[in-house]
């Protein structure tokens, strides 16, 4: 599956914001000789799949999606709303599954034994668990790579004091 991802950094210009964040992913990846914990197997710079621009889906080095706040507040702002948007549908996606359930949550923890169950009675509430957490996963549609946050207030509040050098980019995951 495919998830766009806007990671906010800070930068002096896009070519630097694209290199910050693609160090940071690679690093997530690990090599060959350490091992990734991370939930994405690959990912393309540039939005991937859902660049607009004709040739450039899968073109490592196309920066056209990528925002400047400083150049267009405006859209940088939309897009972090966006991201928001999405993020709470997923959530309440799972809310309505996990509801569906009609779980006695109660008796479903009183019943363990102290071996795994591998059942997806829970899954929905752990992955809402994530998110209210702040679990950097595919639902999260934001990472602020300098504070290693999905939160945006990290973000938001530098710019509120002046910092204005946050560039969004847009990355396709694939896990």
């Amino acid at each position: 599956m495919h998830v766009l991802q806007k990671l906010a950094v800070q930068a002096d210009d896009k070519d630097m914001a694209f290199r910050i964040v693609k160090d940071y992913l690679e690093n997530e990846l690990g090599s060959n000789e350490y091992s990734s914990n991370t939930w994405f197997d690959w990912f393309v710079m540039g939005g991937g799949r859902w660049n607009p621009n004709e040739g450039s889906q899968y073109n490592q080095d196309d920066q056209s999606m990528t925002i400047s706040y400083e150049e267009d507040p405006e859209a940088f702002t939309k897009a972090i709303d966006e991201a928001i948007s999405n993020r709470i549908v997923e959530f309440n996606g799972y809310r309505s599954h996990f509801n569906q359930k009609n779980l006695n949550l109660d008796e479903y923890l009183s019943s363990y034994s102290g071996h795994t169950d591998y059942s997806f009675e829970l899954y929905d509430l752990g992955k809402m668990i994530d998110m209210f957490q702040g679990k950097w996963d595919f639902n999260s549609y934001f990472l602020d790579v300098h504070h290693d946050s999905v939160n945006t207030r990290f973000m938001l509040d530098s710019i509120d004091k002046g910092i204005k050098n946050w560039y969004l980019v847009f990355v396709d995951f694939h896990f």
